[in-house]
């Protein structure tokens, strides 16, 4: 569980965020470092009374959770999810159709703009792995791919892709503090915006395919499948 000190600040934050967004934020970060381990029960009440808040914020921080798939019901309760070697593959394939379809779409209106942007968000996330600031650095390598989500025309392929995104957070978190697959990762996410800038759409599906299924061998390595 989280340490007084942390739940101390969370609490002097209150009137500059709403309060189950703090609880949402930090349960997430504790989910994503590990510190609620897959498969580990939440009971809400639990948590409540080692926050010192009511039921309800806690109520809602959980619900974001269990929307974006990190949480999912357990009887009465709530526990954090486990990936099997089905759900891995699974969620994967998914992933990878979806993604190619994606930004097939985006490289077909990517403009300078974007560029800009994404090539900021790799300065930044080199300048985060150079720095070990590992969680900063899952957040902008989730920026990466949010980024050139949303400029995908097609909303409900975003909507799609997000989900299945979303249920892969826990092994994303797994890889979180490993040097050299953070620095693959990078460095593939480079080779994604410079087919990019080409306008080249085939090789950037080529470069998004073998990305992903080298998420799928990193994912091997770190998951108890």
């Amino acid at each position: 569980m989280l340490f007084p000190e942390e739940r101390n600040a969370l609490q002097d934050l209150v009137f500059s965020q709403p309060l189950y967004q703090q609880l949402y934020e930090s349960l997430k970060k504790s989910i994503l470092t590990g510190e609620f381990q897959s498969g580990s029960k939440i009971i809400v009440t639990k948590l409540a009374a080692e926050y010192n808040i009511s039921r309800t914020p806690m109520r809602e921080a959980l619900r974001q959770l269990q929307n974006e798939g990190l949480l999912v019901q357990d009887g009465p309760g709530l526990r954090v999810i486990e990936l099997n070697i089905d759900d891995f593959k699974d969620l994967y394939d998914c992933r990878v159709a979806l993604e190619k379809e994606v930004m097939k779409a985006v490289t077909n209106v990517a403009d300078q703009e974007l560029i800009n942007r994404v090539e900021k968000l790799l300065d930044e996330a080199d300048q985060a792995l150079g720095n070990r600031e590992y969680l900063q650095l899952l957040q902008l390598n989730t920026d990466f791919h949010d980024t050139l989500l949303k400029a995908c025309p097609n909303k409900r392929a975003i909507q799609f892709v997000q989900q299945v995104r979303s249920l892969l957070l826990i092994y994303r978190a797994k890889i979180l503090y490993n040097y050299d697959s953070n620095k693959e990762i990078i460095n593939e996410h480079r080779q994604i915006l410079e087919s990019l800038k080409k306008g080249d759409v085939q090789d950037v599906i080529k470069q998004v395919e073998s990305h992903l299924n080298n998420d799928v061998e990193r994912g091997r390595e770190v998951i108890d499948l």
